[in-house]
């Protein structure tokens, strides 16, 4: 068996981890940013990025990974980026994923011979992984709707997300309504069903609240404001006719777009991007790296999740800038999504288009602020990535017990 060669002969960088923890994948920054903040000595964790020969083109990935060494990123924590064969992921996965199963045994016998393998899924489809590596622990960590990933596969997708649940001893989901219809879906796991917010990257944690806007950096610094502030993909997500009429309602501020455009451009709502871009107010910066963003969100007099509240995709996701701009304590103010209305305490939530204005031009005449700004800090501080990947590891069954059903504690969340 692995486990009794994996003791014969492991690793001269081996670990005595009670918890051999493989995440895959680690492709989304929140994943990444998430399970990179393991910190327990009885743990090691092996971070796994997978793509396409097409998608590691597009990222600019070497396409030949066969062979590669892992690569330690600190202590117990490793990562290892594989590129695969098209349709490696739903066409043919029990023999497509056949390198990343060689990738997690070698490491487990090697790193953390003595650890209990864990495997984390974060999509349905590595339930093929699953046969292949035969983990003492199966989680399943949700982070959006999948189905709407590839819709022309949507009857299998749910059915295979069905059975990862119904066979996962966890099921670890961002967002609260994707949590509920999972447990409606598969109402014999629903006990083993968490909700889990992502958590607060480090480089989105300001050291301490501010009730005005820090000093712009050089990327922003010949703007004229006040800056109202979007971080993330400009696609059909985003409510184009809501940000253009704030554009028009403030023609003084400087609406600041970071992230890149969509690959597909199909659809009307190209038109209402290239409308609201056309504006002289309307400024594109393009992506920017992750340690670049927190400088930026931190000198914006309010942070805007303007999504469509009517988009499907919306209606389930957790925004993964919720905790990014509650990092900084700026100002938000939000369309009305389910996710973003558990804070709504802490940031203004609203309804329609007059609401958002209204929010936007309230913050703006009190000065840029809204009087939450070190409840909204308190809060990223107390949700950090940190204190999130704790929370996940005390679900797990404790690390000295033998293998079996978890015993799920409460959350706290």
């Amino acid at each position: 068996m692995a486990t009794t060669t994996s003791r014969r002969n492991p690793g001269p960088s081996a670990v005595q981890a009670r918890l051999a923890l493989a995440v895959a994948d680690a492709n989304w920054y929140t994943t990444a940013n998430l399970f990179g903040e393991v910190d327990r000595p009885d743990v090691a964790t092996l971070l796994l990025t997978c793509a396409d020969y097409y998608n590691a083109w597009r990222n600019g990935l070497p396409l030949w990974s066969w062979g590669r060494p892992l690569t330690q990123a600190g202590p117990g924590r490793w990562r290892r980026d594989l590129v695969l064969p098209t349709g490696w992921m739903k066409q043919f996965p029990h023999w497509g994923m056949r390198p990343i199963g060689r990738t997690i045994t070698d490491w487990h016998r090697r790193h953390a011979p003595d650890g209990r393998l864990a495997l984390v899924m974060t999509y349905p489809h590595y339930l093929s992984l699953r046969d292949l590596v035969r983990p003492e622990v199966l989680v399943y960590f949700n982070v959006d709707d999948y189905s709407q990933y590839w819709p022309r596969c949507a009857d299998r997708v749910n059915a295979l997300e069905r059975q990862a649940v119904r066979e996962s001893a966890l099921t670890v989901c961002v967002s609260r309504l994707r949590a509920e219809q999972l447990r409606a879906a598969v109402p014999e796991a629903a006990d083993r069903v968490r909700h889990l917010p992502h958590g607060t990257p480090r480089f989105a944690l300001a050291q301490a609240p501010g009730d005005r806007p820090s000093p712009p950096p050089l990327e922003l610094a010949a703007l004229p404001g006040p800056l109202l502030g979007y971080v993330g993909s400009l696609e059909d997500l985003v409510d184009w006719p809501l940000l253009t009429k704030l554009a028009d309602a403030l023609p003084h501020a400087s609406i600041v777009l970071i992230g890149k455009v969509a690959g597909s451009r199909a659809g009307p709502w190209y038109a209402d991007y290239l409308r609201c871009r056309a504006r002289k107010n309307v400024h594109l910066l393009g992506w920017c790296p992750q340690e670049r963003l927190g400088p930026m969100i931190r000198s914006f007099d309010a942070c805007l999740i303007p999504y469509r509240a009517d988009h499907p995709f919306n209606v389930v996701c957790c925004p993964t800038k919720i905790m990014d701009y509650m990092g900084s304590g700026r100002p938000i103010v939000s369309t009305d999504l389910p996710e973003c209305r558990l804070y709504d305490h802490l940031f203004d939530v609203a309804a329609d288009s007059d609401a958002f204005l209204g929010a936007v031009r309230r913050i703006l005449d009190a000065g840029s602020d809204d009087g939450r700004t070190a409840d909204r800090h308190a809060w990223a501080r107390d949700h950090s990535c940190q204190r999130v990947i704790e929370t996940f590891l005390d679900w797990l069954p404790p690390l000295n017990s033998a293998a079996g059903p978890i015993a799920l504690r409460p959350s706290g969340l």
